[in-house]
Order: structure tokens, then C-alpha cells, then sequence
């Protein structure tokens, strides 16, 4: 496939995931909107959590998210490839664009929404308080680590495998994993390894601030260490494999 038609498949693949995304906030907006009109005594906690439920969450804003990522298909063509004297500087390369098109995706697509969403409800909030604040950029922190683990989980499994369906369905299946413990089988106790973690983070909402900041540093070590242990496999596997093909290299 040609440079030029990939570029443009990249284009598209990004326009219909900010499209979707916003599309699927909207309708949430407005259910939450009409919520509001009937419950006066909501809180920010409860707005962030109708927002981003974790349906939501496993079932449009992953998906959606993991085909913005699929965009980076550029990064894997031979003549994209062959720039890089060492392997470990072309992953190093892909997850730099991955942190920056999260990043991008986050601030335009989730905060403003919120933003907006917390200021019309601001006639039931009143003013947000310091603690209410500090809590909105918490945790949206925490959902930008979160898809930056997606997005990390997809591109190893599509670097390996070479299958692009295959690495979108494994980044699908790792937040349902713990939405089918957590919301089928009722596990209270087993907070996940992921969405798990972040719904349990936004239900400590009712702590102090000492604590909650406390709650937070662990969060926020626990989901760094992850995303730097799927590098550090990452970068051991490359060595094992041909990263244009795909096949493990011999072991003699």
C-alpha cells in the first residue's frame, strides 16, 4: 500500500473516531441533562460517573478509541521501518505518537464536554470547590493513563501478530474483562486490573483531599508501572522477532 493512501486512511480512521465519540457524548449530555432536571442534589462525582459509565467505557469509548490508534498504520510499513537504525527506536517512536494523539483525543474530546456539562449543572453544583476540582483533574488523568494502556496492549499485539482485527479485539477484551467481573458476576472486592481500577477510584470521591490525593499517587503508580511493564516486554519480544513480518527469528 502506497504512503499517500495510507495517510489517507490514517485521516479517515481519525475523523470517524472523534465523530463517534462525540456523537456518543452528546446523547449522554443530554440523558444526563434531563437526570438533573428530575435529581437536584447531584454532585460532580455523579456527573463524571454518568459520563463515563463503564459501558460506555468497554462498549464505545475503547472501541472508539483503539481506531483512532489503528491510524498509526503508517508506522509499520517497510519503508517507515527501515529508518530506524534500531528497533527499540521505532516502538519508542510509535509510543510517543500514541501519547500524543491520547493526549490530543482526551482534551478535545472528553474534558470539554465535561467542562461544558459541569457548567450547565452549575445552578445545582453551585461553585466547585477546591476538593471538586482537584477530583475532575484526577481522575481525568487517570482515563488518560487508562487509554494510553489500551492503546499500548493493541499496538503490542498488533506488532507481534501482524493481525490487525486480532490486536483490536484483544484491546476490546481487556477492559471487558473486568466490567464482566465487576458488573455480571458482582465481584465488589476484585477492583480489576483496569476499568476495575478506575470505577473504584471514582467511588473513594467521599474521602478527604489528604486522603484522596494519597489514593490518588496509587493509582497513578500502579497504572505508570503497568504501562511500563508492557514496554519493557515489548522491547525484549522485539528482539525475538521481525518486526515486518511478524515471524520468530531462529533460535540457532
Amino acid at each position: 500500500m502506497k504512503l499517500r493512501q495510507i495517510f489517507y486512511i490514517n485521516l479517515t480512521r481519525k475523523f470517524m473516531a472523534y465523530f463517534a465519540t462525540l456523537f456518543v457524548e452528546l446523547v449522554l449530555s443530554i440523558l444526563l441533562l434531563k437526570f438533573l432536571d428530575a435529581n437536584k442534589t447531584w454532585t460532580v462525582n455523579l456527573i463524571i460517573s454518568q459520563i463515563f459509565k463503564a459501558n460506555a467505557i468497554t462498549f464505545f469509548y475503547v472501541p472508539i478509541y483503539l481506531l483512532l490508534v489503528s491510524s498509526q498504520i503508517h508506522m509499520d510499513n517497510c519503508l517507515i521501518i527501515l529508518k530506524y537504525t534500531h528497533v527499540e527506536d521505532w516502538w519508542k517512536e510509535k509510543i510517543k505518537i500514541l501519547l500524543k494523539d491520547t493526549l490530543i483525543y482526551l482534551l478535545s474530546i472528553y474534558t470539554i464536554p465535561l467542562i461544558v456539562t459541569v457548567m450547565l449543572s452549575s445552578k445545582y453544583l453551585k461553585a466547585l470547590s477546591y476538593k471538586e476540582f482537584i477530583f475532575i483533574l484526577e481522575f481525568l488523568f487517570i482515563v488518560l493513563l487508562l487509554l494510553v494502556v489500551y492503546g499500548t496492549a493493541y499496538l503490542i499485539v498488533l506488532a507481534i501478530i501482524k493481525r490487525a482485527i486480532t490486536a483490536y479485539i484483544v484491546g476490546i477484551l481487556v477492559p471487558f474483562i473486568d466490567f464482566v467481573f465487576i458488573y455480571i458476576f458482582k465481584t465488589v472486592n476484585f477492583s480489576g486490573i483496569t476499568l476495575g481500577m478506575l470505577i473504584n477510584f471514582l467511588m473513594s470521591y467521599s474521602l478527604s483531599l489528604k486522603k484522596h490525593l494519597f489514593l490518588f499517587g496509587i493509582y497513578l503508580s500502579y497504572f505508570l508501572l503497568l504501562f511500563t511493564f508492557l514496554n519493557i516486554v515489548m522491547t525484549n519480544t522485539l528482539k525475538k522477532i521481525d518486526i515486518y513480518r511478524g515471524d520468530k527469528k531462529s533460535e540457532n
